[in-house]
């Protein structure tokens, strides 16, 4: 027994030392949707528009109570230090013509007192509870469109980065390409093979390429910070990404969506502006219902003691009791137009409401539409920079042969070079180009 609990602990020791291995740099890696969901998760928009759903469900609840029982219970107490002295006529002695002093009540005095109220009808009251279930829908809305929001900012952010780390292993590759031809091409012009010229031109683009590569690495940087703070992650946890440009594109169907895939009534800019217009509506039958009478009802129950000494908990002593009940009725009569007024600006609001409604579907229809010609163009682009970078490939090979061998001067070498580093930028931005189309034809049709 003591043996396996020996092993045990072992083992459980191995596995901490393990863990913290594993856990002592801090390096944190993600995939493209790994990123998204700790984004979803821990983004600090994300978590404001989470607590705005909660406010909302709490407003519904304050605006229920506003129509249930209220019960106010109040207590109060009165030492009057001096008594108020009332000049009267002595009609107690029999000479009325004369005035005398009397002070008038107790010292001490107290009051006790309960009263409930309920309402029976309010016309604005119906209305806000209405309102405020819908503006819980549009909390809960806003909150969906802000994690949309999020993840196509975290994915763009991603696709910078992979797109900023292959120009720099391009450019890092031609680098040492190049220096290692010109570390030849000196050797060559020591020995009066080459002219002086031929070296001096391959060092001044051994100094561009390095300049590109240390500038391109400061972009890397700089996307990898700002997608930090997109995700809620510290600025100074290093991160790594899994995945690759080349990988996402092989995942996704690069095949253009059906002229029936964009439905406007799952978009949820559409939704939330649909939201917005039943809020206007809504307000603007809550300014009507201000005609409407209201009524009330209300019981109250007073109890009373007056003391020259302060003995109110003194059971012998003797409590007056208060009951009454009774009823509100608020009729509005005449206003002087401000009802009228409030009304109209009411009624403009809600047919702005609809204008805006309009606008946004007709923005909508036509982003869609455009989006899918951008995705066409983005696509015939990819498809063509891919064959460029095959054939720039093949020249620059046959060059640097050439060159080595005397056919070909360093210039030819250079331009070579340059053409297919150029096409190598043009295949990357072009898949980013593709994917970022991609993105927003999902977020227009609900699948992002």
């Amino acid at each position: 027994m003591n043996i396996v609990k020996i092993t045990l602990i072992v083992f459980l020791f191995h596995c901490c030392n393990l863990f913290s291995f594993a856990e002592g740099d801090g390096k944190k890696t993600f995939s493209l949707e790994e990123a998204q969901s700790f984004a979803i998760e821990h983004n600090l928009n994300i978590k404001n528009a989470e607590a705005d759903v909660k406010i909302a469900r709490k407003k519904i609840w304050e605006t229920t109570a506003i129509g249930l029982p209220q019960v106010n219970v109040t207590i109060n107490y009165t030492d009057n230090l001096s008594l108020t002295t009332v000049l009267i006529p002595d009609f107690f002695g029999g000479n009325p013509d004369e005035m005398i002093e009397v002070q008038f009540g107790t010292q001490h005095n107290a009051l006790a007192s309960i009263t409930a109220t309920q309402q029976i009808f309010s016309g604005p009251y119906i209305v806000g509870l209405m309102a405020a279930k819908v503006y819980r829908q549009l909390s809960e809305q806003n909150l969906e469109k802000t994690e949309i929001d999020v993840k196509e900012m975290v994915t763009r952010n991603y696709y910078l980065i992979l797109l900023s780390e292959e120009i720099r292993k391009t450019l890092l590759q031609n680098y040492n390409n190049t220096l290692k031809t010109y570390k030849e091409t000196k050797a060559m012009f020591k020995q009066g093979f080459v002219e002086e010229t031929d070296v001096d031109q391959l060092k001044v683009t051994l100094t561009t390429l390095d300049n590109s590569v240390n500038s391109m690495e400061r972009q890397v940087k700089a996307s990898k910070n700002m997608l930090k703070f997109q995700m809620g992650l510290d600025l100074e946890v290093p991160v790594s990404l899994t995945d690759s440009l080349n990988g996402i594109l092989g995942k996704i169907n690069l095949q253009l969506p059906g002229e029936n895939d964009f439905n406007i009534d799952k978009n949820i800019e559409y939704n939330i502006m649909e939201t917005q217009v039943e809020l206007a509506s809504l307000d603007l039958k809550r300014q009507k219902s201000e005609y409407l009478p209201t009524l009330s009802i209300m019981y109250m129950n007073n109890w009373d003691a007056q003391r020259t000494e302060f003995n109110f908990f003194d059971s012998d002593k003797k409590w007056y009791e208060t009951e009454l009940i009774g009823f509100t009725l608020d009729i509005p009569v005449f206003s002087s137009g401000s009802k009228i007024s409030k009304i109209s600006q009411k009624q403009l609001a809600f047919e702005k409401a609809i204008h805006t409604k309009k606008l946004i579907r007709q923005t909508l229809e036509m982003e869609s539409q455009q989006v899918k010609f951008d995705y066409n163009t983005a696509l015939e682009k990819y498809l063509s920079e891919k064959e460029n970078v095959k054939l720039a490939k093949r020249i620059l090979e046959k060059t640097r042969i050439k060159y080595k061998n005397g056919m070909a001067s360093s210039f030819e070498l250079i331009q070579a070079n340059n053409q297919y580093l150029q096409t190598e930028s043009n295949i990357t931005s072009a898949i980013v180009e593709i994917l970022n189309v991609k993105i927003r034809l999902d977020k227009i049709t609900n699948r992002l």
